[in-house]
């Protein structure tokens, strides 16, 4: 496994970053609470949003890495959160003190619709490294990334059902990442489905045994960390938005993808490269 590279670190309770990997290219944000079972509370997606936006902003960065500590990946929100905020309702008098913890709800489920767009429409690759359970808002943000390794002791569900809220916005991320029947069978029936099953519907890529995760996930995002980050920069958003669009409009958002790339300096580079026999050196002055 690659040694971490943890000055100048950005540091929390609830979430943690640093650089690890050749040249610190690898962002790795880790959830740091295992004691809530890394509980996607306010604090913690406010504490998301602002790394993942800093990490967004970090040029020398070319892949992320999303890991927790503890025996959960995180178990989604911070339900005993949520029922505060029932009870702040039928303890507050009149119509204002429903819709102050209505407004609250809403913020809270706004932010976490934020956090999970952001990781599908930053300009740069995550991968979800799991090793443990990932339940509710934590699938969800799995089904988010854009890649997944899990260990094969790891579990993953959809359980809303179970506790009387249905899953809706986990239902986003994981109806757009597996097949439709596959998603409803975890939102309706709740139940925890193992790594070779979530592998097997295409929720991650592959489940490893727990001595092998951190050298694979390793192995693959030094991999990305090599490719032309002006090509996924402009690639990778591309892939997110022509998948609602009618076929035709697809093929034109992706053709003009194509052409404006084919006159970027990162592909000239490149074909000269292969022409060439040579290894290419990319605008930012690294080598594949």
């Amino acid at each position: 496994m690659t040694a971490a590279v943890r000055s100048g670190a950005i540091g929390s309770q609830l979430v943690k970053y640093f650089k690890r990997g050749q040249n610190s290219r690898v962002g790795v944000i880790e959830l740091s609470n295992p004691s809530k079972r890394n509980a996607l509370s306010l604090s913690t997606l406010g504490q998301l949003l602002d790394v993942i936006k800093k990490v967004e902003s970090d040029e020398s960065i070319r892949v992320v890495v999303l890991q927790a500590q503890g025996p959960a990946f995180s178990s989604g929100h911070d339900l005993s959160e949520i029922r505060h905020l029932q009870n702040e309702a039928n303890e507050e008098s009149g119509y204002r003190g429903e819709q102050t913890s209505k407004e609250k709800l809403s913020d809270l489920f706004s932010l976490c619709s934020n956090v999970m767009t952001s990781i599908v429409e930053s300009t740069k690759p995550y991968v979800a490294k799991v090793d443990g359970v990932a339940t509710a808002a934590g699938c969800q943000l799995v089904a988010s990334c854009d890649l997944a390794y899990a260990s094969t002791g790891s579990k993953f569900a959809t359980p809303g059902v179970n506790i009387g809220l249905f899953c809706s916005t986990p239902a986003v991320a994981l109806g757009r990442t597996v097949h439709r029947k596959a998603a409803m069978d975890m939102l309706l029936t709740g139940r925890l489905i193992s790594a070779k099953e979530a592998a097997g519907i295409g929720l991650i890529n592959e489940a490893l045994a727990v001595e092998s995760l951190d050298d694979r996930v390793d192995e693959i995002s030094e991999l990305i960390a090599t490719k032309s980050p002006m090509a996924i920069s402009t690639g990778k958003p591309v892939v997110a938005a022509q998948l609602g669009l009618p076929l035709h409009e697809a093929y034109g958002i992706a053709s003009k993808c194509m052409v404006d790339g084919s006159l970027r300096e990162d592909c000239i580079e490149g074909i000269d490269a292969f022409l060439s026999k040579r290894i290419p050196v990319w605008r930012d002055g690294t080598k594949k």
